[in-house]
């Protein structure tokens, strides 16, 4: 008999706060969450614009966008686009750029007050159309914390065979707030 004791006592105990624990868990699921700070299209984070489009009945797919033109001719640059995975684990940044892009200097970016001879990030190329060509990068804490920091980055493709390089700045600014409120 005294070897029951311990378990005896054991499950008495259980059994006396199974209720207060039930209790406090009741009350943890009856506190309604904190509502969630709506995200409408063409809202601002910094220099990112929100676009968001309609997948099916109730269901809208929302990115983070910023379009690149030259100053004084308006000339397209490209047109970035950060979003997340479809199960909201990684982050991406997409570029768009025109058709015709020289593939193997690829797309690259590094921040902008960084050395010339600071390593550079480049995106992988994943497909074009007639118009335009698209690469993609995998945008892990620790890069979108450096190029946050860093305010603007240096961006560059070369646009064609022959082509110098195409080397611009754009704002990155508002882009860890952008991707925290698609987030939610």
């Amino acid at each position: 008999m005294t070897r029951h004791a311990p378990l005896a006592a054991t499950l008495a105990l259980c059994a006396a706060l199974t209720p207060a624990v039930a209790a406090q868990e009741t009350e943890a699921a009856a506190q309604p969450e904190p509502p969630r700070e709506r995200v409408t299209n063409g809202q601002r984070f910094g220099a990112w614009a929100v676009t968001c489009e309609a997948i099916a009945v109730g269901e809208t797919a929302c990115v983070l966008s910023q379009r690149l033109v030259q100053s004084g001719g308006d000339a397209f640059l490209a047109e970035m686009l950060a979003f997340w995975s479809a199960d909201g684990t990684e982050s991406y940044v997409a570029v768009r750029v025109p058709n015709g892009v020289f593939f193997p200097s690829g797309f690259a970016i590094r921040a902008a007050d960084a050395p010339e001879d600071a390593e550079q990030t480049m995106f992988e190329w994943q497909s074009c159309s007639p118009d335009l060509c698209e690469g993609l990068l995998r945008l892990d804490p620790e890069a979108l914390e450096e190029f946050e920091g860093a305010g603007e980055v240096l961006a560059g493709y070369r646009p064609g065979l022959r082509a110098e390089p195409l080397v611009f700045r754009m704002s990155v600014s508002g882009l860890a707030e952008g991707l925290a409120a698609l987030r939610r």
